[in-house]
């Protein structure tokens, strides 16, 4: 029997609303990312009361708010110099946008997201600053804009992240799996799905959509752009 060339691992947002976190890997092309890196924000909510925040990354993965880093097959997943300092309630990190040079390199790719919801980026902020980070132009500045209006914590620092920025029409290459972004409609503005065209054939991740918003018509232009795709990994609106 042939062996497959792709990989799926569905790390969060599977029988359950957010929390989305996919793992995809291609290995033709020795290709490792994720598709959105988010938490499920209820269950966040229910560990951590108002003011409250976490002490460490080990702690999140304990509860089962990150995906546990020994148990997929990434390397240097999570940032290594996070030290909370609870006196003033802020992060020991570098504040610069640019990589951290105290991570260690990590072979996963990239990191894709969808749109600016924290149930689909919020895990971010603890991610190896080596890690390129894709998304629009649009989602970086309201991940950004949260980042500065929300008090610092373990569960809020985004500086010194690989931003890595597109538009609709951009085509990212990474090591020859292309990643296509459209535009979608979404009840926050910036929101995309993909069109990765891997080893094995086109994957379609859609992210959240809407179909009866005032931008619907993007929607459609990126259903009818997909309708021939035989593997789609969908959760909208509609």
């Amino acid at each position: 029997m042939q062996k497959k060339s792709i990989r799926l691992t569905l790390l969060g947002g599977v029988n359950e609303v957010g929390g989305n976190t996919i793992l995809l890997e291609d290995l033709e092309y020795n290709v490792k990312v994720f598709l959105d890196f988010g938490i499920m924000i209820k269950n966040y909510k229910n560990e951590y009361e108002r003011d409250q925040y976490p002490s460490s990354i080990d702690e999140m993965v304990r509860l089962n708010l990150l995906p546990n880093g020994d148990r997929i097959p990434i390397e240097n997943l999570y940032i290594k110099e996070f030290k909370f300092v609870k006196q003033n309630m802020k992060p020991r990190i570098s504040n610069n946008d640019h990589i951290n040079d105290n991570n260690y390199p990590s072979n996963l790719d990239g990191i894709f997201i969808s749109h600016p919801h924290k149930d689909h980026y919020f895990g971010l902020s603890f991610i190896n600053r080596n890690i390129p980070i894709y998304t629009g132009v649009v989602t970086k500045r309201i991940i950004r804009a949260f980042c500065k209006s929300a008090k610092d914590s373990i569960a809020n620092n985004f500086n010194g992240l690989n931003w890595q920025t597109f538009r609709t029409g951009d085509i990212i290459d990474i090591k020859g799996m292309k990643v296509i972004p459209f535009h979608v409609d979404h009840s926050v503005p910036g929101a995309y799905g993909f069109i990765i065209y891997t080893s094995a054939g086109p994957v379609v991740y859609t992210g959240d959509f809407r179909r009866h918003g005032p931008l619907s018509n993007m929607t459609e232009e990126f259903l009818n752009e997909i309708k021939t795709h035989n593997t789609i990994l969908t959760k909208g609106e509609t």
